[in-house]
């Protein structure tokens, strides 16, 4: 999996952390597995019998030092696209 796709985000949907390359697309949503087996489940009203959405999510921990790793990087300086307070 690319750096990109390792990039850890929060799901808008339930607030718990996904990998970004690990988001599902369904109806329109773009959600982390958690939500996306739940939403797959009420849509189609049956059991989402498949194992891909299974493997390891990211914790807090993770997602708090990529996010303090990524403002070492910026250095205080302006970023494009940054949506962090420097």
């Amino acid at each position: 999996m690319s750096d990109e796709m390792k990039h850890i985000v929060k799901c808008k949907y339930c607030g718990r952390f996904e990998f970004y390359g690990e988001m599902r697309w369904l109806n329109g949503r773009c959600e982390c597995r958690d939500c996306y087996r739940h939403h797959y489940e009420e849509v189609n009203r049956k059991r989402y019998e498949w194992n891909d959405l299974d493997g390891p999510r990211p914790t807090e921990e993770e997602f708090i030092a990529q996010e303090d790793e990524h403002c070492d990087a910026c250095n205080s300086k302006s970023c494009n696209g940054c949506e962090h307070q420097h």
